[in-house]
């Protein structure tokens, strides 16, 4: 078995807080959530929530204090000092009956230590492995092999200690589900080999396939406002070891999010365009980075807290990239970007929200892959991209996305629906150039 790191190892890695952890927690959104389960999943990895915080500045008064408390290498005892006196100014402390958000009283838990430690144990663990995530990504060509590295703890988990030294490619479905932290206070975390060191450290290889992915349906508590049952996905991983035994690894509830669905990630893939624009086999690796299934989770959580009650935080989804005939066009009309990736902004979405139905605008990124009309529109300089039929329009109307390059970055400016005659004439006329 290899190695297990020992605890000052552990300490160390917090002591000196990547750069990228501490991007990862700054480019979170706010959002209002009440009961635990509503701050899950990819939520938690779009924007900064705490359950029963719903006040935006005592968001931003906490996570403030967690950003500099990872500048500064604080720990949890030095950050409770620090924002202790806060929260009990702001009244958020003990247990309190307060009006919940459907305007009836409620006895609940506000801040105890309990819960700070809860807090920043959780925001710590998930920056660092965000910023470890993108530092990885960012070496998949020379470091494409990912091993489980168990960091040594009393009382370790013995699923979790059974994963020491299994080594998987970076693209094995495996890291889509059960990239850790996967547990509360799971400090397990993972770090990259050269394929060469398969067979020179020899590694642990397993391979993951789709069929050893399963899903279903667990109740994981009662909605505090109608008593009801919450229901959430629990994903269960069958391990195939190379002797041949089985064995199954499931993230525990609340643990459903990735590195690959944050704003910290969001940059990498920008960057990793940038570097292939143009290339039609790097176009479509883009491609398929968006459709998969942390960015598109990542693009749900961007709608639904752009639907939530928090005020517009102008943050964007990446939702398409430019196919490599659409930049070479682009660059025959000597038109100016840095990007190819395609970009959706909470306040365009919020604005032309009523064009699409709301699970059309979470399907988005799919949907605009399956354009079958690519335009040019030479008055307004703007890429139109047509979509596929949407029921709720007739077969003479068109829903046209209008792309255009702002400072650089391909954004989504206008959703609109025109009609297909009206659109016939200006390709006519010129005032529409066909691209594809």
């Amino acid at each position: 078995m290899s190695k297990i790191p020992q605890r000052p190892e552990l300490n160390a890695l917090f002591n000196m807080p990547p750069q990228d952890a501490i991007d990862y927690l700054q480019a979170k959104g706010f959002k209002i959530g009440w009961d635990w389960h509503e701050t899950l999943n990819e939520a938690h990895s779009r924007a900064f929530t705490v359950a029963k915080v719903a006040r935006i500045d005592l968001l931003q008064d906490i996570k403030k204090s967690l950003v500099e408390a990872m500048q500064q290498g604080q720990s949890l005892e030095q950050w409770k000092a620090n924002i202790t006196p806060t929260l009990q100014k702001a009244g958020w402390w003990g247990k309190q009956t307060v009006i919940n958000p459907v305007g009836m009283e409620q006895t609940v838990q506000l801040g105890s230590p309990r819960r700070l430690k809860t807090i920043f144990d959780t925001n710590m663990h998930k920056s660092l492995a965000a910023g470890r995530y993108k530092a990885m990504m960012a070496t998949v060509e020379t470091r494409p092999i990912w091993v489980w590295v168990h960091i040594s703890i009393s009382n370790p988990r013995k699923i979790h200690l059974a994963r020491n030294g299994e080594a998987r490619r970076y693209d094995d479905p495996f890291w889509l589900y059960a990239y850790p932290p996967t547990e509360w206070g799971c400090k397990c975390k993972v770090i990259a080999k050269r394929e060469s060191d398969i067979e020179d450290q020899n590694l642990n290889l397993i391979q993951t396939q789709p069929e050893d992915i399963e899903h279903h349906q667990v109740i994981i508590g009662k909605n505090s406002f109608t008593g009801q049952d919450v229901v959430s996905t629990q994903t269960r991983i069958r391990i195939k070891q190379q002797d041949g035994s089985e064995s199954f690894f499931s993230p525990a509830l609340g643990f459903n999010s990735h590195p690959a669905s944050s704003y910290l990630l969001d940059a990498e893939l920008s960057k990793r365009a940038v570097d292939l624009v143009g290339v039609d086999k790097g176009t479509q690796q883009i491609q398929q980075m968006l459709l998969s299934r942390p960015r598109l989770k990542a693009h749900e959580a961007f709608i639904k807290n752009s639907l939530s009650d928090t005020p517009i935080q102008n943050k964007t989804s990446t939702v398409a990239v430019m196919h490599a005939t659409d930049i070479q066009f682009m660059a025959a009309q000597k038109q100016a970007f840095e990007n190819p990736i395609i970009t959706l902004g909470d306040q365009l979405f919020l604005d032309k929200r009523s064009v699409l139905a709301d699970a059309e605008w979470v399907d988005l990124p799919h949907i605009i892959a399956q354009s079958w009309r690519v335009l040019w529109d030479r008055e307004n300089n703007q890429l139109l991209y047509w979509l596929p039929t949407v029921e709720s329009y007739s077969a003479n109307q068109v829903v046209q996305v209008a792309v255009q390059s702002k400072n650089g970055v391909m954004q989504i400016v206008n959703v609109a629906v025109v009609e297909r005659s009206a659109a016939v004439d200006q390709l006519n006329t010129n005032t529409y150039v066909a691209i594809r």
